[in-house]
Order: C-alpha cells, then sequence, then structure tokens
C-alpha cells in the first residue's frame, strides 16, 4: 500500500508519542539512565528538522511565514529558558502543519496512544514496570499513578466517538461500558467524567448545533477559557471568604484550596515560578502536597502570563474557527477537554492530549477544513456529476471527519 505525503509525515509524530506516553509511564522510573532522557531531545531535534526541510520551498503567503515565524521564536525561548513543557506545544503544533489534517492528527493520536496504553501494560504484567505506584499503592498497571491509566483510557474512547462522530460503530458503544468499569476499577472519576461528557454531547448534539447557529451562544462558546480562568481564580482567591467553597473543595478533590494556596504564594508573572520543594509535615506543609491540577491555575503560575496568553488566544481562535466552519464533533471535542482543564491539567500537555496541537494547526493562515480530492475516497465522491470535469481535481466541503 501505498502512502500519501501527510501519512509519511505523519510516522514521526507517531514515532514521538509512542514513546513519550512509553517514558512518563513508570519506565522513567525503573530504567533511570540518561540516555533515554537525551533520546527526548533527540526527538525534538528531529521533529524540528523535518518541520523545515518540509517547509523549504514552499510557496507561502506573508503571513504564513510569520506565523511559522512568531511560532518559531516562542519556542526557541522557552527552550532556551528551559521549559519544554511550552516549548513542546509549538514544536509539535508547528510540525502538524505538516500533515496539514486535523482528521489524520486525530487518528495518529488514537493509534499511538493504543500501542503505547498496550506495551505499557503488557509490561507491567510482565512485572517489568509495577502494577501499582509507590506511595499509596494505588493501582496505576504501569503508569505511576491511575489518573494517567484513567485519562489515556478516556483520551481514546473520546477521540474514537469524535472521529466517528455522524456513524457511530459497534465498537463504539462497546466500548463505553468497558472504559466506564476499567476507570470505576482505578476510581478514577474525573476521567469518568469524559466518558459522561462525550457521551451527553453526542445525545444533545442536534440542540447544540441550533444553538450554535445564535451569535451570542458561539461567542460565549468562544470565550469560554476566559470565563473559566476567571472563575478559577475567583475561587482560588476566596476561598476562605465564603463557607460554600469549602463544600466545593470535598467536591473537587481540594482544587479550590490548592489553588488558593498557590495564589497566595507565587504570583502570576510574565514568564512562570520555579516552585519551592514539597514540605509534607510541619507549620509551613504544602497544600496537596504536590498535587497542584487545574489547567487555568496551574499554567499561569508555572509558565507565565505570556505563554499563557498565547496558548489562550490560539485556543479561542481556533473555537472559533470550528464553529464558524460548522465542525460540530470538533467543537465537542474542545469542549470537552475545556471543562476538564478545569481540574486537570492534560488540556496544554500535546503528548496526552491533542487540542493544544490542533489549535496551532488549526489557527495557521490559510488552514482549510476542505480535504483535497486526493485525500477522498471514490465512494466519497457525489455520484451526480454533471460538469464532464475530473473527479481528481474537485474538492468537497468536508468536515474534518
Amino acid at each position: 500500500m501505498k502512502l500519501s505525503k501527510k501519512q509519511l509525515s505523519a510516522i514521526p509524530l507517531a514515532i514521538f508519542l509512542i514513546y513519550m506516553t512509553i517514558y512518563n509511564s513508570s519506565f522513567k522510573l525503573v530504567f533511570v539512565s540518561s540516555f533515554w532522557q537525551y533520546l527526548v531531545y533527540g526527538m525534538y531535534i528531529g521533529l524540528y528538522t523535518l518541520f523545515v526541510l518540509q517547509q523549504v520551498g514552499r510557496t507561502q503567503k506573508v503571513k504564513q511565514w510569520l506565523y511559522l515565524f512568531v511560532l518559531s521564536l516562542l519556542m526557541f525561548f522557552y527552550l532556551e529558558r528551559g521549559n519544554l513543557n511550552v516549548a513542546i506545544i509549538f514544536l509539535l503544533g508547528l510540525y502538524t502543519i505538516n500533515i496539514m489534517d486535523v482528521r489524520l492528527v486525530l487518528k495518529v493520536y488514537l493509534v499511538s496512544f493504543f500501542i503505547a496504553f498496550v506495551v505499557v501494560i503488557g509490561l507491567a504484567l510482565l512485572k517489568v514496570l509495577p502494577m501499582h505506584e509507590a506511595k499509596l499503592g494505588l493501582l496505576g498497571i504501569g503508569f505511576r499513578n491511575p489518573n494517567t491509566t484513567g485519562f489515556y483510557c478516556a483520551c481514546m474512547v473520546v477521540m474514537h466517538w469524535i472521529l466517528n462522530w455522524h456513524k457511530l460503530s459497534f465498537i463504539n458503544w462497546v466500548e463505553i461500558p468497558a472504559a466506564t468499569i476499567l476507570l470505576l476499577v482505578l476510581e478514577d472519576f474525573t476521567a469518568l467524567l469524559l466518558i459522561v461528557l462525550v457521551v451527553a454531547m453526542k445525545i444533545s448534539s442536534p440542540i447544540i448545533e441550533h444553538l450554535l447557529k445564535v451569535k451570542w451562544f458561539s461567542y460565549g462558546l468562544v470565550l469560554l477559557p476566559v470565563i473559566f480562568f476567571g472563575i478559577c481564580l475567583w475561587i482560588g482567591h476566596n476561598f476562605n471568604n465564603y463557607a460554600f467553597l469549602s463544600q466545593l473543595n470535598d467536591i473537587f478533590t481540594s482544587r479550590p484550596s490548592i489553588w488558593n494556596y498557590y495564589l497566595a504564594n507565587y504570583d502570576m508573572n510574565l514568564f512562570g515560578n520555579q516552585l519551592a520543594d514539597v514540605v509534607l509535615t510541619g507549620v509551613n506543609w504544602t497544600v496537596g502536597r504536590g498535587a497542584f491540577d487545574g489547567d487555568f491555575i496551574f499554567f499561569p503560575i508555572i509558565n507565565g502570563l505570556v505563554a499563557f496568553v498565547s496558548v489562550m488566544v490560539l485556543l479561542m481562535l481556533a473555537f472559533k474557527k470550528s464553529i464558524w466552519h460548522k465542525q460540530y464533533a470538533l467543537v465537542a471535542f474542545f469542549l470537552i477537554y475545556l471543562i476538564s482543564g478545569i481540574s486537570e491539567n492534560q488540556l496544554l500537555i500535546p503528548y496526552q492530549c491533542p487540542v493544544a496541537v490542533l489549535m496551532v494547526l488549526i489557527c495557521y493562515p490559510e488552514f482549510s477544513f476542505e480535504r483535497e480530492a486526493d485525500d477522498v475516497k471514490e465512494e466519497d465522491y457525489d455520484r451526480d456529476w454533471s460538469d464532464g470535469r475530473s473527479r481528481r481535481r474537485r474538492k468537497r466541503n468536508y468536515e474534518f471527519y
């Protein structure tokens, strides 16, 4: 089978995602040689080199070159500062511009996560990696904690549903109870929320699609990142001022109290903070014992306002473009992970969730959700061609799936 240029471009991304998923499991704790970390750095260099080589010689408009230049500048700036968490967002986002296909990017993530997930669980069953995490003895099945195991499981289910949004298969329905059982065993109720959200979004999709035609509703969705940031900020600053926030603290597994602690001890500055070592006992103990979840508070404190504003602008523009072009499945996908971003950090970790790279791709000037004729199967074409023009030169206005 001959692979297209896009499919060939997707292979290095798949290799990177598989490796990073395995490396960030308990593998990192068992195999402590610096070789494995240097291999990550080598992959960074390799991906950016491939990106540059594929861009050289392309005919592009000034605004396209400017977009690539600015994002590359941000990537190198954060690399120089040693902030790989931000740099990798721009690196993988830039690389997906070589692929230029939202559906293919989602497929790469789904297949890569599945392969890595099977490998990690297999290594755990073979006792190469631990079945339980060290501190509390919680079931992780090869991953460092049950939340990571659960999130990868839920993420695969969500992506599979989004890819088959208009025609769900038998497997799509079977994987819901299967994933639910695993998540209940892991006691990962945050990941279970993702499963609930994707099913709820699908059931209510006719209503949502109708509401998206209403301007105020669409603009409200686009502003959700800002709204969520404001809500989380208010909760964090006012945790000790209102009794009902203590009850909210029980529901959200101490997120509000943790936000309050970090907001009181660290300023949101331009380029982020280096957190102090975790103190487990004593008067000055660290609230949450080092657990700091919730992207809308975690990301700006750790990485700074420059990075946070940059990714929020990209996210809102990508969200707006998806709504404008009636990419309803993609809108549902963004909504699900925006909601999860209130209590979790995976939203802006591009080797755990594809939202960050998709926003960079979608914001690329002249990016189109239409698929070229060579990317469309023969049976996808309209059967009533009447103008006599060649099929291979026509394209239709496809949604990304």
